[in-house]
Protein backbone atom coordinates (compact mmCIF):
# COMPACT_ATOMS: atom_id res chain seq x y z
CA UNK A 1 0.00 0.00 0.00
CA UNK A 2 1.06 3.60 -1.37
CA UNK A 3 2.30 5.34 1.62
CA UNK A 4 0.58 8.59 2.55
CA UNK A 5 2.39 11.26 3.20
CA UNK A 6 -0.67 13.81 2.75
CA UNK A 7 -0.79 14.77 6.31
CA UNK A 8 3.06 16.24 6.49
CA UNK A 9 2.82 20.07 6.15
CA UNK A 10 2.77 21.60 2.51
CA UNK A 11 6.18 23.11 3.18
CA UNK A 12 7.95 20.61 4.56
CA UNK A 13 7.05 18.58 1.35
CA UNK A 14 9.15 20.78 -0.29
CA UNK A 15 12.29 19.46 0.01
CA UNK A 16 15.00 19.50 3.04
CA UNK A 17 15.19 22.80 4.74
CA UNK A 18 11.84 24.11 3.48
CA UNK A 19 10.66 24.79 7.15
CA UNK A 20 13.61 26.63 8.36
CA UNK A 21 13.83 28.75 5.09
CA UNK A 22 10.59 30.33 5.40
CA UNK A 23 11.34 31.11 8.63
CA UNK A 24 14.27 32.95 8.39
CA UNK A 25 12.65 35.23 6.11
CA UNK A 26 9.69 36.22 8.27
CA UNK A 27 12.42 37.15 10.50
CA UNK A 28 14.59 39.31 8.53
CA UNK A 29 11.13 41.16 7.35
CA UNK A 30 9.97 41.88 10.83
CA UNK A 31 13.52 42.93 11.33
CA UNK A 32 13.47 45.42 8.91
CA UNK A 33 10.46 46.85 10.07
CA UNK A 34 11.56 47.63 13.27
CA UNK A 35 14.92 49.57 11.51
CA UNK A 36 12.06 51.85 9.24
CA UNK A 37 10.19 52.49 12.04
CA UNK A 38 13.57 53.34 14.14
CA UNK A 39 14.67 55.29 10.95
CA UNK A 40 10.91 57.05 11.18
CA UNK A 41 10.83 57.91 14.34
CA UNK A 42 15.06 59.48 14.13
CA UNK A 43 13.90 61.70 11.18
CA UNK A 44 10.85 62.61 13.05
CA UNK A 45 12.96 63.34 16.50
CA UNK A 46 15.23 65.72 14.95
CA UNK A 47 12.31 67.50 13.07
CA UNK A 48 11.15 67.90 16.41
CA UNK A 49 14.36 69.27 17.31
CA UNK A 50 15.31 71.51 14.63
CA UNK A 51 11.75 72.86 15.16
CA UNK A 52 11.82 73.78 18.59
CA UNK A 53 13.20 77.32 19.57
CA UNK A 54 16.71 77.50 21.15
CA UNK A 55 16.20 79.50 24.61
CA UNK A 56 17.36 83.05 24.31
CA UNK A 57 20.46 84.64 25.71
CA UNK A 58 20.15 85.41 29.22
CA UNK A 59 22.41 87.95 31.33
CA UNK A 60 23.18 88.35 35.23
CA UNK A 61 24.89 90.51 37.81
CA UNK A 62 28.42 89.08 38.21
CA UNK A 63 30.02 91.75 40.58
CA UNK A 64 29.18 92.56 43.86
CA UNK A 65 25.71 93.81 44.11
CA UNK A 66 27.05 97.03 46.78
CA UNK A 67 30.38 97.94 47.65
CA UNK A 68 32.09 100.55 50.13
CA UNK A 69 33.33 103.73 49.09
CA UNK A 70 36.98 102.54 50.08
CA UNK A 71 39.65 104.67 53.07
CA UNK A 72 39.16 106.31 55.97
CA UNK A 73 37.06 109.29 56.97
CA UNK A 74 38.76 112.73 57.58
CA UNK A 75 39.27 113.46 60.97
CA UNK A 76 36.02 115.39 62.44
CA UNK A 77 36.18 117.48 65.73
CA UNK A 78 33.75 115.16 67.23
CA UNK A 79 32.61 116.24 70.83
CA UNK A 80 33.97 114.55 73.67
CA UNK A 81 30.94 113.68 74.99
CA UNK A 82 27.06 112.13 74.22
CA UNK A 83 26.78 111.66 70.88
CA UNK A 84 26.57 112.90 67.23
CA UNK A 85 26.18 112.42 63.54
CA UNK A 86 26.85 114.57 60.26
CA UNK A 87 26.20 113.94 56.37
CA UNK A 88 24.49 115.69 53.84
CA UNK A 89 20.71 115.42 53.16
CA UNK A 90 20.38 112.91 50.06
CA UNK A 91 23.50 110.90 49.66
CA UNK A 92 24.31 110.10 53.60
CA UNK A 93 25.77 110.39 57.00
CA UNK A 94 29.04 109.32 59.05
CA UNK A 95 26.95 107.31 61.11
CA UNK A 96 26.29 107.03 64.67
CA UNK A 97 30.33 109.05 67.06
CA UNK A 98 29.93 108.28 70.29
CA UNK A 99 27.26 107.22 72.57
CA UNK A 100 25.03 104.12 71.51
CA UNK A 101 22.12 104.13 73.44
CA UNK A 102 19.12 106.68 73.05
CA UNK A 103 19.67 110.04 75.25
CA UNK A 104 16.85 112.14 76.24
CA UNK A 105 16.11 114.23 73.08
CA UNK A 106 14.64 117.32 75.35
CA UNK A 107 13.09 119.89 72.76
CA UNK A 108 14.32 117.81 69.59
CA UNK A 109 11.42 115.85 69.95
CA UNK A 110 9.54 118.54 68.72
CA UNK A 111 10.72 117.79 65.18
CA UNK A 112 8.49 115.08 64.98
CA UNK A 113 5.49 116.97 67.31
CA UNK A 114 5.57 119.15 64.11
CA UNK A 115 5.89 116.36 61.05
CA UNK A 116 2.80 114.71 63.20
CA UNK A 117 0.54 117.62 63.21
CA UNK A 118 1.09 118.78 59.38
CA UNK A 119 0.86 115.28 58.40
CA UNK A 120 -2.52 115.36 59.93
CA UNK A 121 -2.98 119.71 58.83
CA UNK A 122 -1.33 119.79 55.84
CA UNK A 123 -0.32 123.51 54.65
CA UNK A 124 1.27 125.30 51.73
CA UNK A 125 3.86 127.21 51.23
CA UNK A 126 1.56 131.14 51.69
CA UNK A 127 -1.30 129.40 53.88
CA UNK A 128 -2.18 129.31 57.60
CA UNK A 129 -3.90 126.55 57.97
CA UNK A 130 -7.08 126.34 60.52
CA UNK A 131 -7.42 128.53 63.68
CA UNK A 132 -6.77 127.02 67.42
CA UNK A 133 -8.57 128.77 70.11
CA UNK A 134 -6.66 128.90 73.55
CA UNK A 135 -8.60 127.47 76.07
CA UNK A 136 -8.95 128.20 79.73
CA UNK A 137 -6.91 124.53 79.88
CA UNK A 138 -4.08 125.46 77.82
CA UNK A 139 -3.87 129.00 79.98
CA UNK A 140 -3.35 126.72 83.27
CA UNK A 141 -0.93 124.76 81.51
CA UNK A 142 0.95 127.55 80.22
CA UNK A 143 0.89 129.27 84.25
CA UNK A 144 2.19 125.45 85.94
CA UNK A 145 4.94 125.45 82.83
CA UNK A 146 6.15 128.84 83.45
CA UNK A 147 6.32 128.23 87.63
CA UNK A 148 8.54 125.10 86.81
CA UNK A 149 10.56 126.87 84.63
CA UNK A 150 10.25 124.98 81.46
CA UNK A 151 10.31 127.15 77.79
CA UNK A 152 7.15 128.91 77.50
CA UNK A 153 5.75 131.24 75.32
CA UNK A 154 2.59 132.92 76.92
CA UNK A 155 -0.64 132.97 75.80
CA UNK A 156 -4.08 133.75 76.93
CA UNK A 157 -7.86 132.66 76.99
CA UNK A 158 -9.77 132.92 73.85
CA UNK A 159 -6.50 133.75 71.86
CA UNK A 160 -7.00 132.41 68.28
CA UNK A 161 -3.38 131.28 66.84
CA UNK A 162 -3.59 129.97 62.96
CA UNK A 163 -1.67 126.22 62.66
CA UNK A 164 0.67 127.81 60.88
CA UNK A 165 1.77 130.50 64.26
CA UNK A 166 1.35 127.47 66.03
CA UNK A 167 3.87 125.25 64.63
CA UNK A 168 6.05 129.22 64.91
CA UNK A 169 5.70 129.26 68.70
CA UNK A 170 6.15 125.59 69.09
CA UNK A 171 9.87 125.39 67.29
CA UNK A 172 11.15 128.89 67.17
CA UNK A 173 11.05 130.23 70.48
CA UNK A 174 10.45 126.35 71.95
CA UNK A 175 7.31 126.49 73.49
CA UNK A 176 6.62 123.69 75.55
CA UNK A 177 3.12 124.66 76.60
CA UNK A 178 2.26 125.20 72.69
CA UNK A 179 3.24 121.67 71.89
CA UNK A 180 1.07 120.04 74.36
CA UNK A 181 -1.83 122.95 72.84
CA UNK A 182 -1.34 121.93 70.01
CA UNK A 183 -1.49 117.44 70.58
CA UNK A 184 -4.58 117.93 72.27
CA UNK A 185 -5.83 119.58 69.35
CA UNK A 186 -4.69 117.23 67.22
CA UNK A 187 -5.21 114.18 68.44
CA UNK A 188 -7.93 115.43 71.41
CA UNK A 189 -5.49 114.39 73.91
CA UNK A 190 -1.91 114.10 74.82
CA UNK A 191 -1.29 110.29 75.08
CA UNK A 192 -3.31 109.61 71.49
CA UNK A 193 -0.62 112.53 70.11
CA UNK A 194 2.28 110.54 71.82
CA UNK A 195 0.86 107.58 69.96
CA UNK A 196 1.23 108.97 66.58
CA UNK A 197 4.71 110.30 67.52
CA UNK A 198 5.53 107.30 67.50
CA UNK A 199 4.08 105.78 64.69
CA UNK A 200 5.59 108.54 62.97
CA UNK A 201 8.97 107.65 64.08
CA UNK A 202 8.66 104.12 62.59
CA UNK A 203 7.41 105.33 59.30
CA UNK A 204 10.84 107.42 59.29
CA UNK A 205 13.11 104.38 59.98
CA UNK A 206 13.74 105.78 63.81
CA UNK A 207 14.08 102.57 65.04
CA UNK A 208 15.92 103.39 68.40
CA UNK A 209 13.44 106.42 69.40
CA UNK A 210 11.02 106.26 71.59
CA UNK A 211 8.35 109.54 72.64
CA UNK A 212 6.54 110.04 75.54
CA UNK A 213 5.23 113.51 75.79
CA UNK A 214 5.38 116.03 72.66
CA UNK A 215 7.32 118.66 74.01
CA UNK A 216 10.42 116.33 74.90
CA UNK A 217 9.99 117.65 79.04
CA UNK A 218 9.43 113.48 79.51
CA UNK A 219 13.28 111.97 80.28
CA UNK A 220 11.56 108.35 78.76
CA UNK A 221 11.57 111.16 75.10
CA UNK A 222 14.78 109.68 74.06
CA UNK A 223 16.67 108.59 70.66
CA UNK A 224 19.92 108.31 69.13
CA UNK A 225 21.89 111.00 66.87
CA UNK A 226 21.03 108.46 63.44
CA UNK A 227 17.47 108.84 64.15
CA UNK A 228 17.58 112.23 64.53
CA UNK A 229 18.90 112.68 61.14
CA UNK A 230 15.81 111.15 59.68
CA UNK A 231 13.81 113.48 61.48
CA UNK A 232 15.16 116.35 60.13
CA UNK A 233 15.84 115.49 56.82
CA UNK A 234 11.50 114.77 56.53
CA UNK A 235 11.52 118.63 58.36
CA UNK A 236 13.30 119.77 55.61
CA UNK A 237 11.82 118.26 52.85
CA UNK A 238 8.56 119.52 54.08
CA UNK A 239 8.64 123.89 52.73
CA UNK A 240 6.49 125.26 55.86
CA UNK A 241 8.35 123.70 58.35
CA UNK A 242 11.95 124.33 56.41
CA UNK A 243 11.08 127.87 56.61
CA UNK A 244 10.47 127.95 60.16
CA UNK A 245 13.08 126.75 61.43
CA UNK A 246 15.22 128.87 58.88
CA UNK A 247 13.53 131.85 60.85
CA UNK A 248 15.57 133.77 63.15
CA UNK A 249 12.23 135.35 64.94
CA UNK A 250 8.60 135.48 64.62
CA UNK A 251 5.41 137.80 65.88
CA UNK A 252 2.68 136.12 67.02
CA UNK A 253 -0.65 137.86 68.61
CA UNK A 254 -0.37 138.06 72.14
CA UNK A 255 3.25 137.06 72.61
CA UNK A 256 4.30 139.75 70.53
CA UNK A 257 8.32 139.14 69.05
CA UNK A 258 9.60 135.94 69.89
CA UNK A 259 13.24 134.97 68.84
CA UNK A 260 14.85 131.40 68.00
CA UNK A 261 16.13 129.70 70.65
CA UNK A 262 18.65 128.72 68.09
CA UNK A 263 21.00 131.87 67.86
CA UNK A 264 23.08 130.48 64.89
CA UNK A 265 20.45 130.74 62.53
CA UNK A 266 21.03 133.34 60.25
CA UNK A 267 24.89 133.38 60.62
CA UNK A 268 27.48 131.26 58.62
CA UNK A 269 25.02 129.61 56.52
CA UNK A 270 23.36 127.74 59.47
CA UNK A 271 19.56 126.82 58.28
CA UNK A 272 18.22 125.47 61.31
CA UNK A 273 16.61 123.01 63.06
CA UNK A 274 15.83 122.38 66.45
CA UNK A 275 17.42 122.69 70.16
CA UNK A 276 16.93 120.86 73.11
CA UNK A 277 17.87 121.21 76.92
CA UNK A 278 17.27 119.77 79.98
CA UNK A 279 19.27 119.72 83.24
CA UNK A 280 20.32 116.17 81.76
CA UNK A 281 22.00 117.88 79.09
CA UNK A 282 22.04 120.22 75.57
CA UNK A 283 20.93 119.31 72.01
CA UNK A 284 21.60 120.55 68.96
CA UNK A 285 19.73 119.19 65.38
CA UNK A 286 21.23 121.28 62.89
CA UNK A 287 21.54 122.12 59.16
CA UNK A 288 23.86 124.26 57.10
CA UNK A 289 24.60 125.30 53.54
CA UNK A 290 27.30 123.83 51.61
CA UNK A 291 28.89 123.53 48.27
CA UNK A 292 28.89 120.30 46.45
CA UNK A 293 31.43 118.88 43.41
CA UNK A 294 29.59 118.57 40.31
CA UNK A 295 28.18 115.38 39.54
CA UNK A 296 25.67 114.29 36.81
CA UNK A 297 24.41 111.65 39.16
CA UNK A 298 23.39 114.43 41.93
CA UNK A 299 19.46 114.96 41.50
CA UNK A 300 18.14 118.74 41.40
CA UNK A 301 16.74 118.35 44.71
CA UNK A 302 20.42 118.01 46.20
CA UNK A 303 21.80 120.29 44.00
CA UNK A 304 19.61 123.00 44.04
CA UNK A 305 19.45 122.99 48.11
CA UNK A 306 22.17 120.79 49.05
CA UNK A 307 22.71 120.50 53.24
CA UNK A 308 24.68 119.44 55.69
CA UNK A 309 22.43 117.95 58.76
CA UNK A 310 23.90 117.22 61.89
CA UNK A 311 23.15 116.30 65.13
CA UNK A 312 24.82 116.67 68.87
CA UNK A 313 23.14 114.82 72.12
CA UNK A 314 23.74 114.54 75.37
CA UNK A 315 26.68 117.51 76.36
CA UNK A 316 26.80 118.47 79.93
CA UNK A 317 28.47 120.99 81.75
CA UNK A 318 27.60 124.28 83.39
CA UNK A 319 25.87 125.32 80.08
CA UNK A 320 24.61 122.41 78.00
CA UNK A 321 23.06 124.13 75.11
CA UNK A 322 25.80 126.56 74.66
CA UNK A 323 28.00 123.95 74.47
CA UNK A 324 26.12 122.00 71.72
CA UNK A 325 25.51 124.93 69.59
CA UNK A 326 29.35 125.28 69.57
CA UNK A 327 29.91 121.97 69.12
CA UNK A 328 27.39 121.40 66.44
CA UNK A 329 28.95 124.48 64.23
CA UNK A 330 32.26 123.13 64.73
CA UNK A 331 31.33 119.90 63.60
CA UNK A 332 29.13 121.84 60.56
CA UNK A 333 32.28 123.64 59.63
CA UNK A 334 34.66 121.16 59.51
CA UNK A 335 32.34 118.63 57.36
CA UNK A 336 31.56 120.84 54.39
CA UNK A 337 35.13 120.06 53.15
CA UNK A 338 34.25 116.41 53.34
CA UNK A 339 31.72 115.54 50.60
CA UNK A 340 34.45 114.58 47.09
CA UNK A 341 33.99 113.04 44.05
CA UNK A 342 34.62 109.34 43.97
CA UNK A 343 35.00 106.65 41.09
CA UNK A 344 32.26 104.34 41.71
CA UNK A 345 32.17 102.43 38.02
CA UNK A 346 35.63 101.78 35.93
CA UNK A 347 34.00 101.95 31.74
CA UNK A 348 35.07 98.92 30.51
CA UNK A 349 34.36 97.01 33.83
CA UNK A 350 33.38 93.90 34.09
CA UNK A 351 30.05 93.83 35.75
CA UNK A 352 27.93 91.00 33.66
CA UNK A 353 27.91 87.54 31.97
CA UNK A 354 25.93 86.38 28.88
CA UNK A 355 24.91 82.98 29.09
CA UNK A 356 23.99 81.41 25.28
CA UNK A 357 22.61 78.70 23.97
CA UNK A 358 25.78 76.61 21.92
CA UNK A 359 28.87 78.98 23.36
CA UNK A 360 31.12 79.81 26.13
CA UNK A 361 29.84 82.57 28.13
CA UNK A 362 30.39 85.92 27.59
CA UNK A 363 31.64 88.91 30.02
CA UNK A 364 29.36 92.73 29.22
CA UNK A 365 31.47 95.52 30.05
CA UNK A 366 30.35 99.17 31.77
CA UNK A 367 30.41 101.33 28.21
CA UNK A 368 31.52 104.61 30.38
CA UNK A 369 32.00 105.30 34.43
CA UNK A 370 30.73 107.11 36.53
CA UNK A 371 31.71 109.37 39.72
CA UNK A 372 29.52 110.39 42.50
CA UNK A 373 29.81 112.64 45.83
CA UNK A 374 30.92 110.74 48.44
CA UNK A 375 33.34 110.41 51.94
CA UNK A 376 34.97 106.88 52.69
CA UNK A 377 32.50 104.60 54.70
CA UNK A 378 29.20 105.25 52.56
CA UNK A 379 27.88 102.24 50.60
CA UNK A 380 27.08 102.13 46.95
CA UNK A 381 24.52 99.76 45.72
CA UNK A 382 24.52 98.67 41.82
CA UNK A 383 21.24 96.39 40.02
CA UNK A 384 21.64 95.60 36.25
CA UNK A 385 18.84 96.22 34.67
CA UNK A 386 18.02 94.06 31.22
CA UNK A 387 16.79 94.85 27.88
CA UNK A 388 13.43 93.61 27.70
CA UNK A 389 14.33 90.28 25.43
CA UNK A 390 17.85 89.39 24.08
CA UNK A 391 17.57 88.32 20.40
CA UNK A 392 19.32 85.10 19.33
CA UNK A 393 22.33 86.66 18.40
CA UNK A 394 24.37 90.17 18.42
CA UNK A 395 27.48 91.55 17.94
CA UNK A 396 30.47 92.97 20.13
CA UNK A 397 29.42 95.70 21.47
CA UNK A 398 25.47 95.15 21.34
CA UNK A 399 23.88 96.74 24.89
CA UNK A 400 21.68 94.31 26.85
CA UNK A 401 21.22 96.17 29.42
CA UNK A 402 22.18 99.51 32.08
CA UNK A 403 24.03 99.11 35.28
CA UNK A 404 22.11 101.74 37.90
CA UNK A 405 24.28 102.34 40.23
CA UNK A 406 23.00 104.80 43.40
CA UNK A 407 23.96 106.26 46.31
CA UNK A 408 21.54 107.78 48.92
CA UNK A 409 19.37 109.71 46.48
CA UNK A 410 22.29 110.09 43.42
CA UNK A 411 22.27 107.78 40.69
CA UNK A 412 24.16 107.15 37.58
CA UNK A 413 22.70 104.44 34.60
CA UNK A 414 25.52 102.91 32.66
CA UNK A 415 25.27 101.19 29.65
CA UNK A 416 26.35 97.37 29.55
CA UNK A 417 27.62 96.07 26.46
CA UNK A 418 28.78 92.36 25.13
CA UNK A 419 32.40 92.00 25.29
CA UNK A 420 32.21 89.53 22.17
CA UNK A 421 29.52 88.41 19.92
CA UNK A 422 26.90 86.19 20.66
CA UNK A 423 25.66 84.10 17.97
CA UNK A 424 22.41 81.30 17.36
CA UNK A 425 23.41 77.88 17.98
CA UNK A 426 24.01 75.47 15.37
CA UNK A 427 22.53 72.41 13.80
CA UNK A 428 24.89 70.14 15.95
CA UNK A 429 23.96 71.74 19.08
CA UNK A 430 20.05 71.43 17.95
CA UNK A 431 19.90 67.73 17.28
CA UNK A 432 21.79 67.29 20.64
CA UNK A 433 20.15 68.94 23.35
CA UNK A 434 18.00 67.42 25.51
Amino acid sequence: MPRNDSWLPRERMSGRGGYYRRDRSSGLRRAGTVLLVIVILALIGSAIQLLRKPPLPTAKISMPTSSVIPGSLPALPWPSQGSADVGVLGIGSTGNHGQTTPIGLASVAKMVSALVIVHDHPLAPGKSGPTITVTAGDVANYQSMLAAQDSVMVVTQGEQLSELQALEAMLIPSADNVATLMAQWDAGSVSAFVVKMNAMAKSLGMTNTIYKDPSGLDSGTAGTAPDQLKAEAAILANPVLAQIVAMPQATLPVAGVVYNVNGLVGHDGITGVKTGSTPAGGNFAFSGTVSLPSSSALPSSVTSNPSVIGVILGQQGYTPLPTALSAGKTLLNAFRSVPKLYPVLKAGQTVAVVSAPGQAPVDAVTAGGAEMVAWPGLRVSYRLELAPKLPASFPAGYRIGSLVVTLGQERAVVPVTASSAVTAPGLSWKLRRL
